[in-house]
């Protein structure tokens, strides 16, 4: 695992790293930034990292068919991808 800097959210599932890296959650599937529920999903996550200063642990296992690299990430509270799952954000199939 590599400790990364997260510099901003695109929406619950994906974003960017401080090196200018984009990347989506593995196995996490929440709305688009203008869907129903998905600033809320945005908030939520950049909450969930805010709260170690954007600094997580992070695993990539793939890229996906934008180059962006597909992580498993936690932080000091545990993995990111399990509390988003656990609030209602899990994939379907994809």
């Amino acid at each position: 695992m590599a400790l990364r800097k997260i510099r901003r959210w695109f929406d619950g599932d994906s974003g960017e790293f401080s090196n200018g890296d984009q990347f989506r959650l593995a196995e996490v599937r929440a709305p688009e930034k203008h869907q129903f529920g998905g600033s809320k999903a945005t908030r939520r996550v950049a909450g969930m990292t805010g709260r170690s200063n954007g600094k997580v642990n992070v695993r990539a296992v793939a890229r996906d068919s934008y180059g962006r690299s597909v992580v498993y990430m936690s932080n000091k509270d545990g993995s990111v991808n399990q509390r988003m799952k656990q609030r209602g954000c899990r994939s379907k199939g994809k």
